[in-house]
C-alpha cells in the first residue's frame, strides 16, 4: 500500500506541472492563477501570427535535423568500430561517449564557447549544430551498443565466404539489421537537439532557437501564450518519442524473427 502511494505521488509530481501547463494554455484571460475562468483558443491563434516564433521554430527544426544526421553518421561509425575493437579500444569509445552526459551542461557550454573563441569560429547555427552533436552523440552510441552487443558477426562472415565484398556485406547484411536502431537513435538525437537550451545559450551568438525564444519571453512576463508554445512543443516531443518507440518495436520484432529463422 505504501509503495503504491509512493509511486502515485511521484507520478503526480512529475505529470502534474505538465497538466497545469496544458490547462492554462486554454485560459481565456492572461491570468495564470486559479480558479480557471474559462476556455479559449485565443493564445493558439496568436502563435500562428507570430513571425518571430515561426522563425525560431524553423531554426530549431533545421538545427535538430542536421544534428540528427551528423550524429547518426558519427555515432554509427563509432559503434561499428566498437564492435570490431578489442577491450582497450572499446573502453576508450565508451569513456568518450559517456563524458558529455556525465558533465554538467554548463561546463560543456563554457568549454565549447572557449574552444570556438580560441579557434576564431564565429558563433552561428553551425556552432549550435556542432555543440548539439557533442550532446546527442552519446545517445546514438549507447543505443547502438545495446543492439550491436547482440549482433551475430557470423552472418557477416558467411556473407564474405559467399563472395560478398565488405561494402556489399555492410549494405545487405549489417545495415538492414541495425537500421531500426539507427532510426530510433536518430529520432532521440533530434529530440535532444530540439529541446536543448543550456549549451545553446553559450554558442548561439545572435541565433534564436525555440527554447531560447521561450526563455526570452519568460524574462519579460509569463502569459498563457508561453503555455501554448510549451504545450505544442510537448506534443511534438511526445510524437518524436513515440516514433522512437515504434522503431524500437520494429527492431525487437525483427530480432525475434531473425532468431526464429536461425
Amino acid at each position: 500500500m505504501l509503495l503504491r502511494l509512493a509511486v502515485w505521488t511521484i507520478l503526480a509530481f512529475l505529470i502534474g506541472p505538465l497538466l497545469i501547463i496544458v490547462l492554462f494554455s486554454f485560459h481565456a484571460t492572461p491570468s495564470l492563477s486559479f480558479p480557471f475562468t474559462g476556455a479559449s483558443l485565443r493564445w493558439y491563434g496568436e502563435l500562428f501570427g507570430n513571425s518571430q516564433l515561426g522563425a525560431a521554430v524553423i531554426k530549431s527544426l533545421m538545427i535538430a535535423f542536421f544534428t540528427a544526421l551528423v550524429t547518426l553518421v558519427l555515432g554509427a561509425t563509432a559503434s561499428l568500430a566498437w564492435l570490431r575493437f578489442g577491450r582497450i579500444g572499446r573502453g576508450i569509445i565508451e569513456a568518450v561517449s559517456i563524458t558529455p552526459i556525465a558533465l554538467p551542461g554548463l561546463f560543456v557550454g563554457v568549454s565549447l564557447l572557449v574552444l570556438f573563441a580560441q579557434a576564431g569560429v564565429q558563433l552561428s547555427s553551425v556552432t549550435i549544430v556542432i555543440s548539439h552533436v557533442v550532446v546527442a552523440i552519446p545517445i546514438v552510441i549507447m543505443a547502438m551498443r545495446a543492439r550491436l552487443a547482440l549482433f551475430d558477426r557470423s552472418l557477416e562472415e558467411a556473407a564474405r565466404d559467399l563472395g560478398a565484398s565488405q561494402m556489399q556485406t555492410f549494405r545487405r547484411v549489417t545495415l538492414p539489421m541495425i537500421a531500426p536502431t539507427l532510426i530510433s537513435a536518430a529520432i532521440l538525437a533530434f529530440a535532444a537537439s530540439f529541446d536543448e537550451f543550456v549549451v545553446t545559450s553559450f554558442v548561439a551568438g545572435t541565433e534564436t532557437t525555440l527554447p531560447m525564444y521561450i526563455w526570452s519571453m519568460m524574462r519579460r512576463t509569463v502569459t498563457p501564450l508561453i503555455n501554448a508554445i510549451s504545450t505544442l512543443a510537448l506534443a511534438f516531443s511526445i510524437l518524436i518519442l513515440l516514433g522512437a518507440w515504434a522503431a524500437g518495436h520494429v527492431r525487437r520484432h525483427a530480432a525475434i524473427a531473425s532468431r526464429t529463422k536461425s
